[in-house]
């Protein structure tokens, strides 16, 4: 079995100063509790492959988790997708999906929308994540 690579309330954290930095919005943590409750259950029960099925299911997990939480007071859709990518990464995965420059949109961004919005899934998430992850390269 592989070590897993979990994200640390501190990672997260930082994710969102980042995210909300790029944005020019301040950073406000509203709720460490609800981040570690994110984080715990997108990986329950705690062995591989967890209850979610895989490393881009867990991943899909935690970015609802952390999007649905709202613990922070702007950028929790940023910092959902930006912690579940950076953990596909260290683990030699990606998120490959469709992106319209015209349009100024994608389906990254769609799927999370409807997250946010209630419209998508805990499940529809997971899944769309698995759909769409690519191994990278060594």
């Amino acid at each position: 079995m592989r070590l897993i690579v979990q994200p640390t309330l501190e990672a997260v954290i930082e994710t969102n100063k980042i995210v909300c930095e790029a944005g020019g919005n301040p950073h406000q943590c509203l709720n460490t509790g609800k981040i570690e409750s994110a984080i715990a259950s997108a990986f329950y029960p705690g062995t591989y492959p967890f209850a979610h099925g895989g490393l881009a299911k867990v991943a899909g997990a935690m970015c609802f988790y952390i999007v649905k939480a709202h613990a922070f007071l702007d950028g929790n859709k940023r910092t959902g997708a930006l912690t579940a990518i950076t953990f596909l990464n260290i683990h030699g995965l990606d998120l490959e999906y469709p992106v319209d420059a015209e349009k100024n949109t994608n389906a990254l961004a769609e799927i999370i929308d409807g997250c946010a919005a209630s419209t998508i899934s805990q499940d529809e998430l997971k899944d769309w994540f698995d759909r769409h992850k690519v191994y990278l390269e060594d």
